[in-house]
């Protein structure tokens, strides 16, 4: 699992999780600052499942699936 900043910054980060066929979640990344970079993560994570990729406003379980999952940092 990869992680790209701390999450006492309070700017939107996001989360790059994977949805396996049976909707367990797998996170592949957390605090992801940068949003190009999530999706270039969810790319190629989707690529090394043979998975598809979504952006999502909050994960939904999508079977087999990689989604960059936009999160708010938490208060310190």
């Amino acid at each position: 699992m990869r992680y790209v900043r701390m999450a006492d910054d309070t700017e939107v980060m996001y989360d790059v999780i994977y949805v396996d066929a049976h909707g367990s979640e797998t996170p592949v990344a957390q605090h992801v600052d940068d949003r190009k970079e999530a999706t270039d993560v969810a790319r190629q994570a989707a690529a090394e499942r043979g998975a598809g990729r979504m952006v999502l406003p909050g994960s939904t379980k999508l079977p087999n699936c990689v989604c960059v999952v936009p999160v708010e940092a938490e208060a310190a």
